[in-house]
């Protein structure tokens, strides 16, 4: 499984804003039917120890699939929007592999 995280700082002014804009582009209605179902998962996550600071976290079956969403027009306007919005802090992509819990 590929991740694609990315780290955004955003004024609590324009948070609503961001959270739409999030909504809006999670719907499969919204989304390049030849790749939605190739995104396994997709979440944000708030800092507790960093105020304004969000996690941004997809999940992909593999990366052929997400290399094709980031050319897609959806995806840069997204990237767009979070710049007017706020700022990018940083863009991750990498690959997920279970772990086998230790038992003691």
């Amino acid at each position: 499984m590929i991740v694609l995280e990315i780290l955004v700082s955003i004024p609590s002014r324009n948070q609503r804003e961001f959270f739409q804009a999030f909504e809006m582009s999670s719907g499969v209605e919204n989304f390049d039917r030849e790749c939605s179902h190739e995104r396994v998962d997709r979440s944000i996550f708030e800092s507790a120890s960093t105020p304004n600071l969000f996690l941004w976290i997809e999940k992909w079956t593999n990366r052929v699939a997400l290399e094709k969403y980031m050319k897609t027009d959806r995806f840069k306007s997204l990237l767009g929007a979070i710049q007017i919005l706020g700022n990018i802090v940083s863009i991750h992509e990498g690959e997920l592999s279970g772990i086998n819990p230790v038992i003691v």
